[in-house]
């Protein structure tokens, strides 16, 4: 399957479905995160997909995060997102950056603060449904490649992000691998799953290009 990521940097990946399964069966993230209830879902449990914040700050991020609970994003599923206005979406989506993610990004103690991944992360804990987890090798390959200019608290990713969603192949793509991992009761939304199947591909080229490794799965 031919996936894009931000609409310009396209991939392919020859039975996503089985790299999702070898991602789950082996990774303690699926195990002690992924496979969570969504409606059981807590602040905290951010920390067990590696976020590592102190319970201090989580305190904080919980306030921010119940304070935020009736912004319009979070009403939607990506399914439903997806079929909103292109202008109406992205008032929405500034809606969004302006009082969830900037709130959280407000939050430090000492040295420690909560950065942009960790703010999606934790935004994606309880809506796992609509919100993305941006790490950060994918916010340094949209600096790279898409968006020089834009800085952590600016919404250009997130807007960039849904509209690639739904360009070339992704959504159609998605929604095919949606439904399998479904009928084998592997418990991911569609953000999850486009989320396993990008970072594969990052870790998968960083690989290639540190030690020369010709994968099979994966192309560019």
């Amino acid at each position: 399957m031919k996936f894009l990521l931000f609409s310009k940097i396209p991939f392919v990946v020859s039975d996503p479905v089985a790299l999702i399964e070898s991602y789950c069966f082996q990774s303690n993230f699926y195990a002690n995160y992924d496979l969570i209830p969504l409606g059981n879902r807590k602040v905290k449990d951010v920390n067990k997909i590696g976020a590592r914040i102190s319970k201090s700050l989580l305190r904080e991020c919980k306030e921010v995060v119940e304070k935020t609970i009736d912004l319009r994003i979070f009403k939607y599923d990506l399914d439903k997102f997806l079929g909103v206005d292109v202008n109406e979406r992205n008032n929405i989506i500034r809606d969004f950056n302006n009082k969830a993610i900037r709130e959280l990004l407000e939050i430090k103690e000492g040295k420690q603060r909560i950065g942009f991944s960790k703010a999606t992360k934790i935004l994606h804990t309880i809506y796992p449904k609509i919100i993305p987890m941006i790490d950060d090798p994918l916010q340094k390959l949209y600096r790279k490649k898409i968006n020089k200019k834009w800085t952590k608290g600016k919404p250009e990713i997130f807007i960039d992000y849904y509209d690639n969603i739904k360009e070339g192949d992704n959504w159609q793509n998605l929604t095919k691998i949606f439904k399998k991992v479904s009928e084998n009761k592997l418990a991911l939304t569609k953000v999850r799953i486009f989320d396993i199947i990008w970072w594969s591909y990052l870790k998968a080229k960083k690989l290639n290009q540190q030690q020369k490794i010709k994968w099979s799965s994966i192309k560019w």
